[in-house]
Formats: structure tokens, sequence, C-alpha cells
């Protein structure tokens, strides 16, 4: 029984879909402060990715209470593949918690993220010394588990672990492979806590390979909604719109402006037009992220702010929706979204793709809902989503 705590929602159901199967969906519950929990493999959200960081602290603390209570003993925190929002302090925040040793893995094959020597490489660049932030955080160096010990597999780990009792390990790794061996071994040295990224939740289950999709439901239409300024999922935008997407640009400087209620006004009669089977909103990133984010840099928003200022299209496009299947792209997009329908979590049921999970929604008006963080997939992964979504259904092509 695994419980996670995740700092946003895309990160936390991309867990849960990698270790939901057939009969066995994973909840995603937003962290309540008064809240109970059930005794079963769940990730609870904390939404703190962009938070002051004390309060985010304190979040993490309260989710591992709440699973400290419900008889959880194996734990996880997720944190974000690319190191973005509080990840350090709520990574000292839950080793703290937790009050035994941890072992961390921020690498995350699926994404060509790679840890040597403590360094996140990223296709092949070195990026941040892990080892540093973390113990900024901490107020003491953590050590690094090398990679040569990972490769002499899970007894060296074992081994080495026992041999080396530092309270915080951030593991050297490069497959998922060596994931699946650092798990072992440190479970064979009796620890119980741990952190990561996408790979790390199929390891700490004991979980190989991934089973036929299991969609909770079935719908004509897909609503796709784009709040991500990543780079790859501007390329996957485009790639949607070339295969016939009905295309509809928020344009955020009328709707964060003076403009605001005629610019959804428009945005509900373009989503009463549409016919299309797949109809995608979108903020149109790659014209206006450069000025949005001199707006948002004046201001002194968050990417968090943003979100929520930018939901009520995207609540719109769902409620002139009925019926339609939802895929959502950005994990701030996707926790301002739930925020405006007051829906409080997801049942995983499984992934279409990696970091792609499906889900039955709150609200049963909605047949099925993905999620995907905004710098996951290949280029055409909306595209595949619609396709296996509905194509059999309506003959999308």
């Amino acid at each position: 029984m695994l419980g996670i705590v995740a700092d946003d929602l895309t990160g936390g159901a991309a867990i849960a879909g990698e270790i939901a199967r057939p009969g066995k969906p994973v909840p995603v519950l937003r962290l309540q402060t008064d809240g109970r929990v059930e005794s079963r493999t769940l990730v609870l959200e904390t939404g703190s990715r962009y938070m002051p960081v004390a309060q985010a602290e304190q979040r993490v603390v309260s989710a591992v209470q709440q699973l400290r209570q419900a008889g959880f003993t194996l734990l996880m925190k997720k944190i974000d593949s690319t190191l973005k929002g509080n990840v350090a302090a709520e990574l000292a925040a839950f080793a703290k918690a937790v009050g035994e040793r941890l072992v961390i893995v921020p690498a995350c094959p699926a994404m060509h993220i790679h840890v040597r020597a403590g360094y996140q490489w990223k296709s092949g660049r070195q990026g941040i010394d892990i080892v540093a932030l973390v113990g900024q955080a901490l107020g003491w160096a953590p050590l690094s588990l090398p990679l040569d010990v990972v490769r002499g597999g899970a007894a060296a780990v074992s081994a080495w672990l026992r041999a080396n009792d530092c309270p915080v390990i951030i593991a050297d790794t490069e497959t998922q492979n060596d994931i699946r061996q650092i798990v072992s071994g440190a479970r064979s040295a009796g620890i119980n806590a741990y952190a990561g990224v996408y790979g790390l939740g199929r390891a700490l289950v004991g979980l190989a390979g991934k089973p036929d999709m299991q969609p909770p439901g079935e719908a004509s239409r897909l609503v796709v909604l784009v709040g991500s300024t990543a780079s790859a999922t501007v390329a996957q935008v485009d790639y949607l719109i070339e295969q016939g997407a009905v295309n509809i640009a928020v344009r955020v400087s009328s709707l964060i402006g003076d403009d605001g209620e005629r610019e959804l006004s428009r945005i509900r009669r373009e989503i009463a037009s549409a016919t299309a089977p797949v109809v995608l909103v979108h903020t149109d990133a790659k014209s206006t992220a450069d000025s949005v984010s001199r707006f948002c840099q004046d201001r002194g928003w968050s990417d968090r702010d943003l979100a929520q200022a930018l939901a009520a299209p995207f609540a719109e496009a769902v409620r002139g929706l009925p019926g339609a299947g939802i895929m959502i792209v950005g994990g701030e997009t996707t926790g301002a979204l739930f925020d405006m329908l007051a829906w409080r979590g997801l049942l995983v049921t499984g992934e279409f793709a990696d970091s792609v999970p499906i889900a039955a929604p709150p609200d049963a008006a909605y047949p099925f809902i993905l999620t995907k963080p905004g710098a996951f997939g290949t280029v055409s992964v909306l595209q595949d989503a619609a396709q296996k979504m509905l194509g059999a259904r309506c003959g999308w092509q």
C-alpha cells in the first residue's frame, strides 16, 4: 500500500496512471486540512508548487500526517521532473515529516532526464546540482549513490546503503532498470520513504510492463484544454490543429485586461458553433508567451496566479460540451480548472501514454478525463489520444 504526496494534479495523476491496473484504480485526492484518507494506494495532491515556502512545507507535513494516520508505511514524494516550484523545500519538509531515511530518485528516463554524480542531465546537457539544491534546504549535505553501485544490482545498492547511513540519499540513475535496482536494494535495506518522478511509482509497487488501456467511459467528442507554454506542448498544439481540430485560441491580453467578459462571450459562441469531434481551447503560447511572461513579471504573478486567471475559458469549454471527453495539458491549468469547477479529485484507471493518465472525472456528465504535464509527450500525443479515444466511434482521422 503506497501513499504518494504530489505538488500538482498532473504529476500526481501521472504516478497514479503508471500504477493503476484493471480493477485497481488509484484515487488522486486534493489535500483537505481536516480530511481523512482511505487505507488504499492513493495520491494526495497539495497544490503547493507555487505557494509561499512556509505554506508549501506545512501542506507536505499535513499530507504525510494524514497518510500515516491512515496506516501507510510506504511513502513517496512526487517532485517536478524539471525541478520547478518548491522542490528542495518540500523535499526537506517531507524528509523531516517521515522521520526516517529517504532515497531520492530524481531521474525520469521516459523524458531522457538522468542523474549522474548528483547532477541532473537532460538530453545530454548537464543541469542542476541536485545534491547541493537539496542540501541547502536541509542545512546539511545528502549523499550521492554512485551509478557504478546502482549498476552492481540490488544487492550492491543494499550493501552501500547499509554502509552509508546518511538520512537522505540522492541516487544516480539513467534507466528504468536502474530505478528498479535502487528500489529493490533500498527496500531490502529497510527504507520505506522515497521521492522522485514518473517511473518511480511503478518500481515501488513492483510492476513491470503496461496493461491494455482501460477508459472508464466512451465519448463521441473530445475537448482539449491547453494552458502550458512548454515548447513540447506548443508543437503538439500545432500538430493537432493541422489534423483538423477546431482551433479556439484565447486572446490572453483581452481576457486578463479590460475586455474579459467580451472575450468569454466570444469563446462561448465559438464553442457552441463547433461541430468537429475535437475542440481545442488553448492560450496560443507560440504567439503570446513572451508578452504574458512580461505581464506576470510586472505583477509578481506565479504560474499558479496566471492559471487561475485563465481558468474561466476552460471552464466554459467544459460546461459547453457536456458528454465530451476532456484532456487537460499543464499542471497549474488542471489545478485551476478543478478549483473553478469545485472538483476534488480523480479516479485514475490507467494511462494512455507515458505520464498521460486516464481517469473518471468527479462529474459523471463527462465519460473520461486525460491529463498531461506540459513538458511530456511526442509531437503527436494529443492527436494520438484523440484517435485512440474517438477514432472508432466518430471517424476522427
